[in-house]
C-alpha cells in the first residue's frame, strides 16, 4: 500500500482473461478493505483487420479479453456487491458498440463492445434490486496507447474529420466527469445505459 494525496492506495495485479487470477485479486482487495463499492472495467485490446485477414485465434483472443474479461470481473465483484447491497459498475464500451467504421476492419473489437453494451443492460436489470447500478461509457477515438497505431494509418484523420462533428479526437480528461458521475450516488437512478462521449459521432 502507498499513501499519496492524503489517501491510501493499493493495487492487485490480475489477468482479466483468467478467472482464478481475478478472484485472487478480488480477495486481496477484500482482505484490505472488506468491501468493493466501485468497479471500472477498462482493460481491452483492438485490431484493424478485416474478417478474412484475421485468424480465428485473433478473433477468440479479442472476444476473450474485451468481452469475457468484463463478464468475469463483473461476476467476481458482483457477488460481493450483492451481499453488501450496494455497488457501482462502469464498463468501458465504445461508440463501436453501436456504429462501425466505414470500410469495416474492426469486427472482433466491435462485436466484443456490442456484447459489453448488452451485458451492461442485462446486469443492470438483474442487479437493480440489490442497489447496484451498471452502466457503460462509449468513447469515440481518443489519444491513447491503444489507438496510437491507428492514428498513423493513411486517411485515418480524414475519417475522423468526416464522421465526428467535433472534427477531432477525444482528449485525456474528457471522460473523467462522466466516470465520476457514474461512480457517485448522483447516478443512483441511472442504470443499464451506454453513454457515448464522441463529439457527436453517434448523433449522425
Amino acid at each position: 500500500m502507498e499513501k499519496e494525496f492524503g489517501t491510501e492506495v493499493m493495487y492487485a495485479v490480475c489477468d482479466v482473461g483468467d478467472y482464478d487470477s481475478i478472484t485472487a485479486a478480488v480477495d486481496k482487495v477484500m482482505d484490505a478493505y472488506g468491501r468493493i463499492d466501485i468497479l471500472v472495467n477498462a482493460a481491452g485490446m483492438g485490431n484493424n483487420k478485416m474478417v478474412v485477414d484475421q485468424s480465428n485465434e485473433e478473433w477468440e483472443k479479442h472476444i476473450h479479453i474485451d468481452l469475457s474479461g468484463v463478464y468475469y470481473m463483473c461476476k467476481a465483484v458482483g457477488e460481493i456487491m450483492i451481499k453488501q447491497e450496494y455497488g457501482k459498475i462502469i464498463n468501458i464500451g465504445s461508440i463501436h458498440s453501436r456504429v462501425i467504421f466505414p470500410g469495416g476492419g474492426i469486427s472482433a473489437y466491435s462485436s466484443a463492445k456490442g456484447g459489453v453494451m448488452n451485458l451492461t443492460k442485462n446486469l443492470a436489470v438483474e442487479w437493480a434490486k440489490y442497489n447496484i447500478t451498471v452502466n457503460a461509457i462509449g468513447p469515440a477515438v481518443f489519444k491513447t496507447e491503444l489507438t496510437e497505431e491507428s492514428l498513423g494509418l493513411p486517411g485515418f484523420m480524414d475519417l475522423i474529420a468526416a464522421y465526428c462533428p467535433a472534427g477531432r479526437l477525444g482528449e485525456p480528461g474528457e471522460l473523467d466527469g462522466l466516470a465520476i458521475y457514474l461512480a457517485s450516488d448522483a447516478s443512483s437512478f441511472c442504470t443499464g445505459q451506454l453513454i457515448c462521449v464522441d463529439g457527436g459521432w453517434t448523433a449522425i
